[in-house]
């Protein structure tokens, strides 16, 4: 039964996706995030769903009513420039023999990651308006929430001693992956509870808040633990209620110290006192062979998965990994990148990053001047923090490749156009002669973003 209600609403919405690519969209992150389809147990389980939905969305949009000076945008030329140079290293990397036993899932990692950044693009071009920049917020945080309400009722079902995973066969699917994109969605449901009126609506978001903290704690990822402490304190300074935030915080503690399984506090105990394990001796071994790697292939990296190549992680290994193990992924985006994509990849990506945050400030300043564009500023908040987990859990993750911070990055762009439109239509607008006018960001200024 399971099968048909999602081939249904799958094969339903395909039409509207072509006269209205918008809703293609939205679709598409649900389809990504939440996977429906991994949720039944017969023929829709390897439906290429995202294809069914990508083909029309995507033939819409060449014909959608849309602006294409969003991708003049600063961020956009940089993600379009990370996007040329993933796709220059792996070329190269075709042409070197030693990369030869990375090639497989290269040429995989290589389409998964154009089909990223190309949805981005077309988010980019369509959400043009307060409404649907709220939607796609939405479509996002509901999709990851009702996997981690699914995920924590789980996990009281037994106890906390086994761990919660993803959706199988997904990008989700390893808990450490689970863990990193649960940190991102927490800002998203924190400031979507703020903006909400309906209470019941509120009531219910914030139950989905307090079940993904759940989820990040049972996934038993120690990089999404320390991820998990950074945004919520962050959250809590910029609450309004910072002492409430407080309480609320020393409360997650206390049952989390009082009710956590043995496993889990074994697991975290051992790593929070100083003693490595088996797991972050092997991190560390990965992290040096990451960087011997670099000193011969500083430029072009060895494209996607190159680290995981038996050969080349032999062949640089500062010494060799613990429980016999003969190769290890990167378990750090920063050092994934450095091995991947070389160090002008991992630059790219970090001038990409700290061009967001540095965007994000400015339009927030910018929206406080001109009374219509107050609505971004707690979206500019949202992201930020946001990508703030992604960095910090990223550190000793190896998931560079996830589809959130792309879609995060992508709506840096989004609040910028819309901050120029809104400018637009504020300067256009006459205004009584009794009213004072509001100063706003010079143009000058606003070009800058």
């Amino acid at each position: 039964m399971r099968d048909f209600i999602v081939l249904a609403v799958i094969l339903g919405a395909a039409p509207v996706c072509l006269f209205n690519p918008y809703i293609g969209v939205l679709t598409w992150y649900w389809v990504t995030y939440f996977n429906p389809h991994r949720f039944t147990w017969s023929f829709a389980y390897d439906f290429p769903v995202a294809a069914v939905i990508a083909a029309p969305t995507l033939l819409g949009t060449v014909f959608a009513k849309k602006s294409m000076r969003s991708l003049a945008v600063r961020e956009s030329v940089l993600l379009l420039a990370l996007w040329a140079w993933y796709t220059f290293t792996y070329v190269h990397a075709q042409g070197v023999p030693l990369f030869t036993g990375n090639m497989v899932d290269a040429a995989y990692e290589m389409g998964h990651i154009s089909k990223i950044l190309l949805f981005t693009i077309v988010m980019i071009l369509l959400v043009n308006t307060k409404e649907r920049l709220r939607g796609v917020v939405v479509v996002t945080a509901g999709s990851l929430g009702l996997l981690a309400v699914k995920g924590a009722l789980f996990g009281l079902r037994t106890s906390g001693e086994a761990r919660v995973w993803g959706p199988p066969d997904s990008f989700l699917e390893d808990n450490n992956a689970f863990g990193l994109a649960l940190n991102m969605c927490l800002p998203l449901l924190f400031f979507l509870a703020g903006q909400e009126k309906r209470k019941w609506m509120r009531i219910a978001i914030w139950i989905t808040f307090a079940s993904t903290i759940i989820v990040i704690l049972l996934t038993y990822s120690r990089g999404a633990l320390l991820g998990l402490g950074v945004v919520l304190t962050v959250l809590m300074l910029k609450s309004r209620h910072k002492v409430v935030g407080t309480f609320f915080m020393v409360v997650v503690a206390f049952f989390v110290l009082s009710f956590a399984p043995e496993a889990w506090m074994q697991r975290m105990g051992r790593f929070f006192s100083g003693d490595l394990d088996e797991s972050a001796q092997q991190r560390l071994v990965s992290w040096g062979t990451s960087w011997n790697f670099a000193h011969d292939y500083p430029i072009t990296g060895g494209s996607f998965d190159v680290l995981p190549n038996v050969d080349v992680f032999q062949r640089y290994q500062p010494r060799p990994l613990p429980l016999g193990f003969l190769s290890s992924g990167p378990h750090s985006i920063y050092f994934q990148l450095l091995a991947d994509q070389g160090f002008p990849g991992l630059g790219l990506f970090i001038v990409l990053i700290g061009s967001c945050y540095w965007s994000l400030w400015r339009v927030r300043i910018a929206s406080r001047s001109i009374p219509t564009a107050n609505y971004l500023v707690p979206y500019t908040q949202m992201v930020e923090v946001s990508i703030l987990g992604f960095m910090v859990s990223g550190a000793f993750l190896g998931f560079v490749y996830l589809d959130v911070i792309y879609q995060m990055i992508g709506l840096v762009v989004v609040l910028k156009v819309l901050l120029r439109s809104e400018r637009q239509t504020y300067l256009e607008t006459p205004l009584p002669q009794q009213d004072n006018v509001i100063d706003v960001t010079p143009e000058s200024e606003l070009a800058a973003l």
